[in-house]
């Protein structure tokens, strides 16, 4: 699907949120430009996500360390994440940061056609059930995975796109929707970008608005 066709139906469905969208907002990249991620790349960082975001919430960090460099999910991290969780006096304004990663796993749950996505809901609370239990290989659960089509993708890329942006500036203009949580939404266009191949890797996808 060209990005004009993929913009229509974001149009649409903000018609039928009667939310405000933005007619001069950027185009997404043609798939041409893209370089998508495999199945087994998103299950990886999406369980590498989870780990990390399970330390947040108060796992042992350095059980979750063994656990990602056991199963060789460390690389998975950004740097920005390794130090986090080799930080004894991570501050809880980090913590509660990355925290908002379930979202970006939900997204890649979504994607994996592991769950539904509702971008007005927060993640499910059943999220972690749908991936292998923590301490257990995931080997098997990665090598397995596979991807929703592009298509299906990229379009939920480009209503992520101009749901952010109407986030931002519904937050910059004191008007926010309330059924629009900036932190969900930008977390989750992060992990649509990045699925999609805007960048190769995690820390490098922009989200601009």
């Amino acid at each position: 699907m060209e990005p004009i066709n993929l913009r229509e139906v974001t149009f649409r469905r903000f018609a039928s949120w009667r939310l405000k969208a933005n007619e001069n907002l950027p185009f997404v990249e043609s798939l041409d430009d893209l370089r998508p991620k495999s199945g087994a790349e998103v299950a990886a960082r999406a369980i590498a996500a989870g780990y990390l975001a399970a330390f947040c919430f108060s796992a042992p960090a350095e059980k979750v360390r063994n656990d990602l460099s056991r199963f060789a999910l460390w690389e998975q991290l950004t740097i920005d994440e390794q130090s986090l969780l080799s930080n004894q006096d991570a501050s809880d304004q980090s913590k509660a940061f990355h925290s908002w990663l379930v979202e970006s796993i939900q997204f890649m749950a979504w994607s994996l056609s592991l769950v539904p996505l509702d971008h007005f809901a927060p993640c499910s609370e059943a999220l972690v059930s749908h991936f292998p239990k923590p301490s257990t290989d995931p080997g098997p659960f990665i090598a397995n995975a596979s991807l929703r089509q592009i298509d299906e993708l990229l379009q939920e890329a480009d209503t992520l796109y101009m749901l952010h942006w109407c986030a931002v500036e519904g937050n910059l203009g004191g008007q926010s929707d309330s059924r629009l949580n900036l932190p969900r939404i930008s977390f989750r266009r992060h992990a649509a970008d990045w699925v999609v191949g805007v960048a190769e890797a995690w820390a490098d996808v922009p989200l601009d608005t």
